[in-house]
């Protein structure tokens, strides 16, 4: 039976990460995004995991809750592939 590490790739695909949500408030936010991420990741509370992130993101302002869809895509799409090539192989 093969068994995926949380960081492996999956059908080229890598599982989306902090740095990731970060990239996409800075990239859509351009001059406040520094501010507006401090902002989530402060709400998000110590640890700020993708799985804490999401939620406060998802909560927030229009944009930033396009963000936190955006990711959340990327991190099922991911799931769901790495469930299915775990499958394929066993």
């Amino acid at each position: 039976m093969t068994v995926l590490t949380l960081d492996a790739e999956v059908y080229g695909l890598a599982r989306p990460t902090v740095e990731d949500a970060r990239d996409a408030v800075l990239r859509v936010h351009r001059w406040d995004g520094p501010v507006i991420w401090e902002q989530l990741v402060r709400a998000a509370g110590s640890g700020s995991s993708l799985d804490r992130l999401l939620p406060v993101m998802a909560a927030a302002d229009p944009i930033t809750r396009l963000c936190a869809l955006a990711v959340q895509i990327r991190l099922t799409a991911y799931t769901e592939l790495a469930a299915a090539q775990t499958t394929v192989r066993s």
